[in-house]
């Protein structure tokens, strides 16, 4: 899924069993580095850098190991920072902006709610509080034409008018006045769900520079490079700022998502940014939450979702199993596709494991499946791949079905 750094670094779990090639035209891409058997665990437990759980589920999910029993809520007995004494997050500052909302999270039990603070830290909460109270709370109606069908704008998408967007916000972001006007603005759903993964990203990248600057090692369940999502001795922010930028492709496909990531960016500079005081945890050897939301940032975060992100779908996979939400998984990424992959992904919890599907030669590119594509015929799968993940493919088994002669 990726076109950048150099050949052949290996991914430091199991460097003996994958490395990675760099292609100009398909990117990095994990190939087998020796003969491997059937159901070799290629990577260990991957971690998620950043993800959302969209608001139609997420009061019938974990938010740490995601379970879902269809739409059934008894079972998650723990909400945001509650309970948890008087070293929770309920001591963190209210605000304003923030009083009276829920951070939209939910958990089976303690165990799962202390090993989300573990990981994200409580300042998370409050931030996603304060992100909430910003969430509409009933939907605008939208503009209808005289026929009183809805409007529809047909635009070509093109990097200047891009720029051109984002060169307006960079404008208005010089006045102080117009910065906090931001602060009022209320977010759609869809907004407030991308908001969340924004948001979530940023401070886990805050998080982990001041614990390099403290000498501490970054929160994850695994001590492993790839199960906390580095890549060849670059940070976790910069293995995952590094995957393959798809925002103009998502732009051409969908131009009005251009107008709701700028709306994004209002609403956290507004709320979080480095005039506001919010720093989620006290700012530390000069960091805060808000030096790092810029206008670069969060393109870098918006721009990975698409085409890098896996869907987080109801346990066990089946052909009605609900998509849950998203998350990125860095060091994932890395897998290109085939509709006859030789790896398979299960989801244990938030965790993603990569096996073998079948013995693979040494040097052999080691491929997924995105989505779900294996059973389409080769018309349904070309459209498929070209609209969710804006390629087409031509792996072997599209060019052998492309070859076959067509029975009238």
């Amino acid at each position: 899924m990726d076109a950048s750094l150099a050949a052949q670094t290996p991914p430091p779990s199991h460097p003996s069993y994958l490395h990675i090639r760099s292609d100009p035209h398909a990117g990095r891409k994990y190939h087998a580095s020796t003969a491997l058997p059937e159901n070799t665990d290629l990577l260990g437990r991957c971690a998620p850098y950043s993800y959302t759980i969209w608001k139609r589920f997420r009061n019938e999910v974990c938010a740490e190991c995601w379970r879902y029993d269809g739409g059934r809520r008894a079972f998650l007995t723990r909400r945001d920072g509650e309970d948890l004494g008087a070293d929770g997050p309920r001591r963190s500052q209210s605000s304003a902006t923030g009083a009276g909302a829920g951070a939209g999270l939910y958990f089976c039990d303690e165990r799962c709610q202390r090993a989300w603070l573990d990981r994200e830290g409580a300042g998370a909460v409050d931030l996603l509080r304060q992100l909430e109270a910003a969430r509409q709370k009933k939907a605008k109606p939208k503009p209808k034409s005289d026929a009183g069908e809805r409007e529809e704008v047909e635009m070509e998408i093109t990097q200047e008018i891009v720029e051109r967007a984002w060169d307006v916000v960079r404008g208005g972001e010089r006045s102080a006045k117009e910065v906090r006007r931001w602060r009022s603005i209320q977010l759609e759903d869809y907004e407030a769900d991308m908001a969340r993964y924004v948001l979530l990203a940023l401070h886990r990248c805050l998080r982990e520079r001041k614990q390099c600057i403290h000498g501490r090692p970054s929160p994850g369940p695994s001590t492993s490079g790839a199960a906390n999502g580095t890549l060849g001795g670059l940070s976790e922010w910069a293995t995952f700022a590094s995957l393959q930028q798809n925002e103009l492709q998502l732009l051409r496909a969908c131009p009005q998502i251009l107008e709701h990531q700028t709306r994004i960016y209002q609403l956290l500079r507004g709320r979080f940014g480095a005039a506001s005081g919010v720093d989620g945890d006290s700012a530390a050897g000069g960091l805060s939450l808000g030096a790092l939301i810029t206008v670069a940032n969060v393109r870098t975060v918006l721009g990975v979702d698409p085409g890098n992100a896996f869907g987080i779908w109801e346990t066990p996979l089946m052909e009605e199993s609900e998509c849950l939400g998203f998350a990125v998984y860095p060091v994932a990424s890395f897998f290109n596709h085939h509709c006859a992959p030789n790896v398979r992904k299960e989801r244990e919890g938030r965790t993603l494991r990569f096996l073998t599907t079948r013995a693979v030669g040494a040097g052999q590119e080691l491929c997924i499946s995105y989505g779900h594509v294996e059973n389409m015929d080769l018309g349904t799968r070309q459209r498929e791949l070209l609209e969710g993940w804006y390629f087409e493919c031509k792996c072997s088994r599209c060019v052998a079905d492309a070859d076959e002669p067509k029975t009238s």
